[in-house]
């Protein structure tokens, strides 16, 4: 699935969850390369103007639905299965001197999700995404489909 998809999947699945949709869409436009973001529930909260509980609930969703995964406090990690910002990332280089550029690395998504797939911290059902389908609530909704 790449990120377009991703983008019609979240519109059907979180149609009665407009909080959700805005906070992984938010996540999705903030995203740093490799897709990382930094960001504290509170700064999202006030970025999108919700209250904090909404914006809580909405991540727990997301983490539920292994579309996010919390690095640490304040770092997320947006599952690069769905969307991937691509570009450079800044890499620590022991030794190398702190007035010197610091070195980067290309962000690659079939590398990303090997290397997250390799990592014992990163919850095994988050690498292994499959996307729950919404079943039709109503007889008009199923013909809509």
């Amino acid at each position: 699935m790449d990120s377009l998809d991703f983008l019609k999947w979240m519109a059907v699945y979180f149609h009665d969850d407009i909080a959700c949709l805005r906070v992984a869409l938010y996540l999705m436009g903030t995203q740093e390369p490799g897709g990382k973001i930094k960001a504290t529930q509170v700064q999202l909260a006030s970025a999108l103007k919700l209250n904090r509980v909404h914006v809580n609930r909405a991540m727990r969703r997301l983490y539920d639905l292994k579309l996010v995964h919390m690095v640490d406090r304040g770092l997320y990690q947006l599952n690069p299965q769905l969307a991937l910002r691509g570009g450079t990332i800044e890499v620590e280089e022991p030794g190398r001197p702190a007035h010197r550029k610091p070195a980067v690395k290309k962000v690659d998504q079939l590398e990303l999700i090997a290397e997250l797939a390799e990592d014992p911290t990163v919850p095994a059902a988050f690498t292994q995404l499959s996307l729950p389908v919404r079943e039709p609530k109503s007889p008009t909704e199923a013909k809509e489909r």
